[in-house]
């Protein structure tokens, strides 16, 4: 094959790879406007169901998911967008109140190996999966080194006086993340990034 046919051959693919998302370059979810508004709420007060699509923002879909208590049993109340009574991140924040949301990274056009999120904890317990199988259900800031094979590091930091909670940051890793579920009942999240 020439040189030119080559060249002809390789442009086009270049320019595609270029154009697709990088592992390098996170794709995020940041809960801000225009997508989303002070109030939009998600769940029970708004006639969805555990399993419905509640959003889409920058190819990463956000479904609703029923929130599992520490005896086994299941709710299903909402989530909506907030400014957080602790500046734990900028802007504004997703406000979970026993209710989970599931992140599905798979659309993204690549393999994610790395979801990171910011959160404020101000009472009660979590839930968190990475990927299909189980939930972990209790403070995040306890949660396990692996859940369903990934790594997951959480940091923890108290809020700031009167306030009593926590603020921080969980690193999930894996070979292959396609979905997070993560919620709480008194838990805002915030950057939810996938890389």
């Amino acid at each position: 094959m020439s040189l030119k046919k080559k060249l002809a051959f390789l442009f086009p693919v270049l320019a595609i790879l270029f154009a697709l998302p990088s592992a390098a370059q996170p794709v995020c979810v940041t809960f801000e406007p225009p997508a989303f508004v002070i109030g939009d709420v998600y769940g029970t007060p708004v006639g969805q169901v555990s399993g419905d699509l509640a959003f889409t923002s920058n190819g990463i879909d956000g479904y609703v998911y029923k929130f599992f208590l520490i005896n086994s049993s299941t709710t299903f109340n909402r989530a909506y967008i907030d400014h957080a009574p602790v500046a734990f991140s900028a802007g504004q924040s997703l406000r979970t109140n026993n209710i989970n949301l599931l992140f599905d990274f798979t659309h993204l056009g690549f393999i994610v190996k790395r979801v990171t999120f910011s959160y404020l904890d101000l009472g009660g317990y979590e839930n968190l999966a990475p990927n299909p199988g189980s939930v972990y259900v209790g403070e995040l800031s306890s949660a396990p080194p692996v859940i369903n094979g990934a790594s997951v590091a959480v940091t923890a930091s108290p809020v700031p006086p009167p306030i009593i909670g926590k603020m921080g940051s969980v690193v999930i890793r894996a070979s292959n993340i396609r979905t997070v579920l993560i919620g709480g009942q008194e838990l805002w999240i915030d950057s939810v990034c996938a890389q």
